[in-house]
């Protein structure tokens, strides 16, 4: 799947959200909540995209692939299992 990925990972006592292949955060948040609902919000906007969440030990604890269907607009979430 060759589509842009989100990640939050955790950045110190922080949560960072950043896309792969970058070397900066685009945003920091104290809640991993916070940081996963910021990262899905990228998700959406860029119209297909996918959203890893790292948990604390660095392993990947949510992935999800969000779509857009180009004739309804509506948005697709398709949680994938490890």
């Amino acid at each position: 799947m060759d589509i842009p990925c989100v990640t939050v990972r955790r950045t110190g006592d922080r949560w960072g959200v950043t896309q792969k292949g970058m070397n900066w955060f685009l945003a920091e948040f104290t809640l991993w909540q916070d940081a996963i609902d910021y990262a899905r919000g990228l998700a959406v906007a860029s119209q297909n995209s996918m959203v890893e969440g790292e948990d604390f030990q660095g392993k990947v604890a949510l992935r999800q692939v969000f779509s857009t269907d180009a004739q309804t607009g509506m948005v697709r979430v398709q949680s994938l299992a490890d």
